[in-house]
């Protein structure tokens, strides 16, 4: 087994790993994080056959971790933990000062012995949408105009400057990105997306009211349909909309730093979103 940086040619046996682990990624999915950072996304390969992946992406001076995967029958040989030193290494490397991460219960024990700690816990909300009772109001597509407004907007609640993933997003058309303003300055933003099992809510950012009007916009669009929302234990003004959606808890992840820490606004923090999300 040795490991090596990913190639384009890997794609579909990262994707076959995340359906193996019952994760919402799509193609494009893949595509999205190696485009953005395709020095940073590594591969075990036995007998040439690819066995895991872990992959990062880095916004300025904090990176974010994602797509850490096994194949079922290796899992317990140490093949994740030498992943992630590969990943470790490459952002040391570059000296980033703050790593991040969501951990799933099976890997955070992992990443604990590889010096990260807890920040706090995300409830994944999961259900099928119900069709909106009302139609939102003031909410708009955010544009190539508007897209700078909404980077910063984001920048102050999360702490971290994520232009390159947010203009990906858009100039790919991977999601319907939304905003809300209050007068001229942006007051909320949301995205949404297909995948493989379920529509991924977020990012869903802002003032309270701007995130109940843009949810609701999301509503029109994908009633009726099963959706995945990552919600912030600490917010529970995003918890009780999930609930009144009818959604309910699947899966508690782990929010994890490494090096300095940053503080985000979880009060402003509706829904987390990540370069891996399906």
């Amino acid at each position: 087994m040795h490991i090596r940086r990913m190639n384009l040619g890997d794609l579909p046996a990262g994707l076959r790993l995340s359906e193996q682990a019952g994760w919402n990624q799509l193609p494009e999915s893949w595509a999205r994080q190696f485009a953005l950072e395709p020095e940073g996304c590594f591969v075990a390969e036995n007998d040439g056959q690819v066995i895991g992946t872990a992959c990062t992406c880095v916004f300025d001076d904090v990176a974010w971790i994602n797509l850490v995967l096994v194949v079922a029958a290796q899992r317990g040989k140490g093949i994740g933990t030498r992943l992630m030193l590969e990943v470790l290494k490459f952002l040391d490397d570059r000296r980033v000062p703050t790593i991040r991460l969501d951990a799933t219960p099976l890997g955070q024990s992992i990443y604990e012995k590889l010096g990260f700690v807890v920040e706090y816990e995300l409830t994944r909300f999961a259900g099928v949408l119900p069709p909106a009772p009302q139609t939102a109001s003031h909410v708009e597509r955010v544009t190539s105009a508007s897209v700078a407004a909404v980077v910063a907007f984001d920048q102050e609640i999360t702490r971290t400057n994520r232009e390159k993933l947010l203009r990906y997003q858009l100039e790919h058309q991977l999601d319907s990105l939304l905003c809300v303003r209050a007068g001229e300055r942006i007051a909320g933003f949301a995205a949404f997306r297909p995948g493989r099992r379920a529509w991924q809510i977020g990012p869903c950012l802002g003032e309270s009211e701007a995130c109940l009007q843009l949810l609701t916009a999301v509503q029109e669009c994908v009633g009726g349909n099963p959706v995945f929302m990552d919600v912030p234990a600490q917010n529970e003004a995003a918890r009780s909309r999930a609930k009144a959606f009818g959604l309910t808890p699947q899966r508690i992840l782990t929010r994890m730093s490494r090096g300095r820490r940053i503080e985000e606004r979880i009060d402003k923090l509706w829904c987390s979103f990540g370069p891996e999300k399906g």
